[in-house]
């Protein structure tokens, strides 16, 4: 499974979880912050309980593929390289800017 499909499945589950506090929650608080604020956190504590897999997985994969991106030598690209010149061209004209 690719990294960002563990992703979106963990991100959904996690939204499902919430959707789901706030439908149970509806009938005794009604639609109103009260209500938004207590499905969040309790679909948190759930998430946290209940999704520990999944949530390992997606970090192990995310982490790879950052390690993967971070092992690649940079590419400077022309404009970097032109603006580069440009300001180490202005520091030789006024001299020391750390003053």
């Amino acid at each position: 499974m690719s990294s960002m499909r563990t992703f979106w499945l963990y991100t959904l589950a996690r939204f499902g979880l919430i959707i789901a506090a706030g439908l149970v929650l509806f009938p005794f608080l009604g639609f109103n912050l009260v209500m938004a604020i207590a499905a969040i956190i309790i679909g948190a504590l759930l998430s946290y309980l209940l999704l520990g897999k999944m949530r390992a997985q997606a970090a192990t994969e995310i982490e790879a593929k950052v390690a993967k991106r971070a092992s690649k030598p940079k590419r400077v690209g022309a404009d970097e390289a032109a603006e580069d010149e440009i300001v180490e061209e202005r520091l030789g004209e006024d001299g020391d800017q750390s003053k």
